[in-house]
């Protein structure tokens, strides 16, 4: 069973790991939004520069469906030709990935005509308009929006001059329209007004698709006022200025996350475990529970302490009790040896009624005595089926680590030296 100590620490570090994936995720949202919005703002300024190298013609020769007069034009009458620019600026903010498909319309709004995308009927049937059918429509807009007509004596830039109204409803649109009014200057005098209309809702779809995306639930803050962030983000990041966006994490969407992690870690932990387990029972003599001989070379492994035990007279027990009574003795003392040895030592069931231990650690010759005086007493101090069992020992010692076969054969030495000089004790042989 998984201890609470291991359960505690599986829990912290599901919380961080679930932290750092959150943290992650949302440094991704933030730097994907203002990436997007820098294209958007590159966009911008690439068309501007476009518009301003157009040329210009004369309405008998220049009657674009998308343009739309304010009033009747006169045959000389002189616009510019932007009707491929706006076409292909369309296009573009279409695929921004943060706009994309929340384009409601665009519009390039000069004094007596605009040219606007996409074109339908509506817009021949709003010559009724008492704004549209006013000469000074382009006017209003600068009066209503507060767009300043020259930056001579001004000290904003260009971005700054945009203004970003909204949302508002408009048609039945659900969640309503951001309207951006971007002033196109040139030479620092006002030639013209770029308008776009966007769904209100092209965050939330953006947030959408890219938690979707990202196995997150980052949501928008319901506090944010759109249009005030849309102006900070797209007049500021041109400087790329720290532009905080407005994202909140889901904090029972982070508790999933953290149980997630906690649940494969637990799993995990249990796999390796029982694999553990199942690969060590496969080395370990099923009666006495420790590992085989057969599991360690004795001409690669190399070892600096070696101890060897054999049960005294154990054949005489057999011979007495009977072999159940002796495979308990065995399994008893083996169980005897396992509590007695340390997590870095290792218990063999060698053969028969010995068994061997290859210390891990390194032991002085003062402290290997100790050792083996306790596993002397370890066994015989409480009787096995009211039995008296002893136990000899042979040991040895080195400095450095040797060969296991060569080091087994000195211990081997010292054990029958024990057994030669009466038993129930120990005998250490040092390189």
């Amino acid at each position: 069973m998984i201890k609470f100590s291991r359960l505690f620490v599986m829990i912290v570090i599901s919380f961080f790991i679930a932290f750092n994936f959150t943290e992650t995720k949302k440094d991704k949202l933030e730097n994907e939004v203002e990436q997007y919005f820098r294209y958007l703002t590159d966009t911008i300024y690439r068309y501007k520069i476009n518009v301003f190298n157009s040329k210009i013609v004369t309405y008998e020769y220049h009657k674009p469906k998308d343009l739309l007069y304010f009033n009747t034009p006169t045959i000389d009458e002189k616009t510019k030709n932007i009707s491929g620019n706006i076409d292909n600026f369309f296009r573009l903010i279409n695929e921004n990935k943060i706009i994309q498909g929340n384009v409601w319309k665009v519009a390039n709004i000069y004094p007596n005509y605009m040219y606007i995308k996409p074109y339908s009927d509506k817009c021949k049937n709003r010559s009724g308009d008492k704004i549209v059918n006013c000469k000074q429509y382009f006017d209003y807009l600068l009066k209503k929006e507060k767009i300043k007509r020259n930056l001579e004596q001004s000290n904003l830039t260009v971005y700054e001059t945009m203004k970003v109204y909204g949302p508002y409803y408009k048609d039945k649109i659900k969640g309503g329209i951001i309207t951006v009014y971007y002033p196109l200057y040139f030479d620092r005098k006002i030639d013209s007004i770029l308008l776009l209309d966007i769904k209100a809702d092209f965050l939330k779809d953006f947030l959408h698709d890219f938690n979707g995306e990202n196995f997150t639930n980052f949501s928008l803050d319901k506090k944010i006022k759109l249009n005030e962030f849309i102006f900070n983000i797209i007049a500021k990041q041109k400087y790329f200025d720290p532009m905080k966006i407005p994202i909140q994490r889901s904090y029972w969407f982070f508790s999933l996350i953290c149980l997630v992690i906690f649940i494969f870690l637990f799993v995990t932990y249990e796999f390796i475990l029982f694999l553990r387990e199942n690969i060590n029972d496969n080395k370990k003599d099923k009666l006495t529970g420790l590992y085989r001989k057969d599991c360690f070379n004795d001409t690669k492994y190399s070892v600096s302490c070696i101890i060897i035990i054999d049960i005294d007279y154990f054949k005489n027990i057999n011979d007495t009790y009977g072999h159940q009574v002796g495979d308990i003795v065995l399994k008893e003392v083996s169980d005897r040896i396992r509590y007695f040895i340390s997590k870095t030592d290792i218990g063999i069931r060698w053969g028969g009624e010995e068994f061997v231990i290859l210390l891990g650690e390194e032991i002085d010759i003062k402290q290997l005595k100790i050792k083996l005086n306790q596993l002397l007493h370890a066994i015989s101090d409480i009787k096995i089926c009211n039995i008296d069992v002893t136990i000899s020992i042979g040991s040895f010692l080195s400095p450095n680590k040797i060969i296991l076969a060569n080091a087994f054969k000195s211990a081997d030495e010292a054990l029958y030296e024990s057994k030669r000089t009466g038993r129930n004790k120990y005998t250490i042989l040092m390189n």
